[in-house]
């Protein structure tokens, strides 16, 4: 199974012209995904969403809801990191007991080894040996697995012996510990491949006010910052940072919870918090690992927000000379666009200039230039421009409005022929008709006349004008084309009555040194095609609501529902692509498509389904997204134990696809659990004639010890 991020290649090789795509559907059947919402406390009050400030704090006085006790950290001057022993998760320690046991001692040094250096401060308990001989039951062949992480040898072992004895059943301590591990391995695996809606499912269960594994509650905040949910993270943050005595956070793990916090709420907010947490340090207290990030947060807030109170000089001192020491990019481009937004270009400019060695991107550079700018530079500003065009053509509006300047000033130094090429390639990516009339001009005044007429067409055609229309005139009468210039008389003389007495008198440029302009090339693409293309999702959904009122066209609106599939905003794709079924043809069938897909990645299975069936698809989107339908049934029913709906959804899939590996397995699940062990047996047994594989293997091994064989 493939993420959603794999098929979307797919989309970007189907774009058409202004942006249909296709998007392929076997990327659902790894996504487990259920939007369950997220659950709040009582405790949270009732806020406007955009408003993060209300959500971690009630009042600015008051840090937590009324009731709520804060809990000080023991009597110390400073909060020193990691200062007791931490009590570990049992999963944590599981191996370590298991090696003590096995009397391996090599293996337990190196296990307690391993546990300091994750744990500083943690140290084993007395009388290990001992202690890890407390359970009787000889589950040595369960834990050597478990340390590999073998959950499918585990799975069919507990079966294997459960068939053998049946009121055998694993240790609680095992089972718990089991439980707990394997939650953590598919929280990471979840995490790692970024499925935050399927994370946010699977950790629905965990209580950020009691959990003991912190990392666990950190994947949660992580996912659901990923998905926007700023209520659900207030809660979670709450349940973390309030507990009480018994389970307060060490202060190393409040530092990074703080840390965490920065990202989605504002610094002021978490000034308050530290406050509360550390009350007995002085007022504006932090600890030393957050100043840093707290200098990054204010200043960030500061150059984003209009009227944002001006960043202390402490804050700017502490990043000045972190980013002086490690010349890490994001630090000198934030110092950078602080300065240029504090009118001080000349500092700004020697902190882009440090950052574009370090990390030459669009961002930096277009902050370099504005600093050259500002300044009045206009020569430098130029020249800089001009070496790192592409840098800047990430942002076509941008470079248009950096180099159309220079178009209009022919007494300066010719332009190059790249100059020349990236600014029309942008007039091309974004439709701009003043841009294009501007390069008709100074293709005319170069007496580079056909190009002229070619451009002054394409900007008409974008947007009537009459200056427009008397570039086109002038084109033709220069070229001797007076068939052709009569013919646009004809046509516009009585809409543009004015232009056409003065045109005879006009006079014929002179001849002067000048790039080469060609006429408008067919097949560049949008802007945010190109983006979609390249997967940058961010700067395509950001050059569409350049668009304004243009982006609501069903061609441009398919192509924000595949931006939004990319990131995984399966809701606000829905909502584009089903604005885009107002088009026709190829739009509107790709619409429907990613109309489709976008339900079915939300786990909307039945409306999917009455979508398919209500409107038109090829026959293979129709059998891609029905075989997808009956997957997520299929998956669905064996997991709610019924089983014969799974065989029927089987069924129904297999007579549009071939089945997978996976879902034969599955199919020969279904049949063990009606008790029709003698057709599970022999879907296994024809799985092991292709493949020889340990989970059809030990099936089989199962259904034998429980038949007696």
């Amino acid at each position: 199974m493939r993420a959603i991020a794999h098929f979307l290649r797919r989309a970007a090789r189907k774009t058409r012209q202004e942006g249909s795509g296709a998007v392929s559907c076997k990327m659902l059947r790894s996504l487990s995904i259920a939007l369950s919402s997220v659950s709040i406390l009582v405790a949270v009050s009732p806020v406007v969403a955009e408003d993060s400030a209300r959500l971690l704090i009630a009042q600015p006085t008051q840090p937590f809801p009324a009731g709520t006790a804060v809990v000080a950290p023991s009597q110390h001057n400073a909060p020193p990191i990691a200062a007791d022993t931490p009590a570990l998760d049992p999963v944590e320690t599981a191996a370590l007991y298991y090696y003590a046991k096995q009397r391996q001692s090599e293996r337990v040094d190196a296990e307690i080894t391993r546990l300091q250096i994750l744990h500083p401060g943690f140290m084993p308990p007395k009388g290990l040996y001992t202690l890890s001989l407390a359970a009787v039951p000889d589950e040595t062949s369960l834990w050597e697995m478990f340390v590999a992480d073998d959950f499918t040898g585990i799975d069919a072992e507990i079966i294997r012996r459960h068939a053998e004895d049946a009121s055998w059943k694993p240790t609680p301590d095992f089972q718990g510990k089991l439980n707990r591990k394997k939650l953590r391995v598919r929280m990471s695996e979840l995490a790692q491949a970024e499925d935050w809606l399927v994370l946010l499912d699977v950790s629905a269960g965990i209580n950020p006010a009691t959990e003991t594994d912190v990392d666990l509650t950190w994947m949660r905040i992580d996912a659901l910052s990923a998905v926007g949910d700023r209520e659900g993270l207030a809660h979670v943050f709450r349940g973390l940072l309030a507990r009480d005595s018994s389970n307060r956070l060490s202060d190393q793990f409040l530092v990074v919870t703080l840390q965490k916090a920065l990202k989605d709420f504002p610094a002021s907010e978490i000034r308050i918090l530290a406050a509360s947490l550390w009350p007995q340090q002085p007022d504006n207290y932090l600890p030393g690992a957050l100043r840093l990030d707290f200098a990054r947060k204010q200043i960030s807030e500061f150059n984003s927000t209009k009227d944002a109170a001006a960043v202390s000089q402490v804050e700017l001192e502490l990043l000045s000379a972190e980013a002086r020491k490690t010349h890490r990019a994001e630090d000198l481009s934030l110092l950078g666009w602080h300065d240029l937004k504090a009118e001080r270009p000349a500092d700004a400019e020697r902190w882009f200039a440090l950052a574009m060695q370090k990390a030459p991107v669009p961002e930096v550079a277009k902050g370099l230039y504005l600093s050259l700018y500002r300044q009045d530079d206009d020569k430098r500003a130029y020249d800089f421009a001009a070496e790192h065009l592409a840098d800047l053509s990430d942002d076509p509006v941008f470079l248009m409005n950096v180099l159309s300047p220079r178009f209009g000033k022919p007494d300066m130094n010719a332009l190059s022929e790249e100059v020349v090429r990236a600014y029309s390639t942008a007039i091309l990516e974004t439709s701009a008709a003043d841009h294009a009339e501007i390069l008709g001009w100074y293709a005319y005044n170069s007496r580079q006349f056909e190009a002229a007429e070619a451009w002054f067409k394409q900007s008409y055609g974008w947007e009537a004008s009459a200056d427009r229309v008397k570039g086109m005139a002038l084109s033709l009468l220069r070229r001797g084309h007076k068939k052709e210039y009569a013919a646009l008389k004809t046509q516009l003389g009585k809409i543009y009555p004015d232009i056409w007495a003065e045109l005879s008198a006009a006079p014929t440029p002179k001849a002067r040194k000048a790039a080469s302009v060609g006429e408008p090339r067919a097949g560049v693409k949008t802007s945010y095609v190109r983006h979609l293309d390249a997967k940058n999702y961010s700067a395509c959904l950001r050059e569409i609501d350049r668009q304004g009122q243009s982006a609501t066209k069903p061609s441009i609106a398919v192509v924000r529902g595949w931006c939004e599939l990319g990131l995984k905003r399966f809701g606000e794709a829905r909502s584009s692509f089903e604005g885009a079924m107002a088009g026709s043809g190829q739009v509107k069938s790709d619409a429907i498509y990613g109309a489709g897909l976008s339900l079915l990645a939300a786990r909307l299975t039945d409306e999917a389904e009455a979508l398919i069936t209500a409107s038109p698809l090829s026959a293979a989107r129709d059998r891609e997204l029905r075989s997808e339908v009956y997957f997520q049934r299929a998956r669905s029913s064996f997991d709610h134990k019924q089983y014969g709906r799974t065989l029927a959804a089987l069924d129904a899939r297999s007579s549009l696809v071939a089945e997978p590996r996976d879902l034969t397995q599955l199919r020969a699940w279904a049949h063990y659990h009606l008790g029709q062990t003698g057709r599970a047996k022999a879907i296994f047994r024809q799985l092991n004639m292709v493949i020889r594989d340990p989970g059809p293997l030990a099936a089989l091994e199962v259904i034998n010890n429980r038949e007696g064989r």
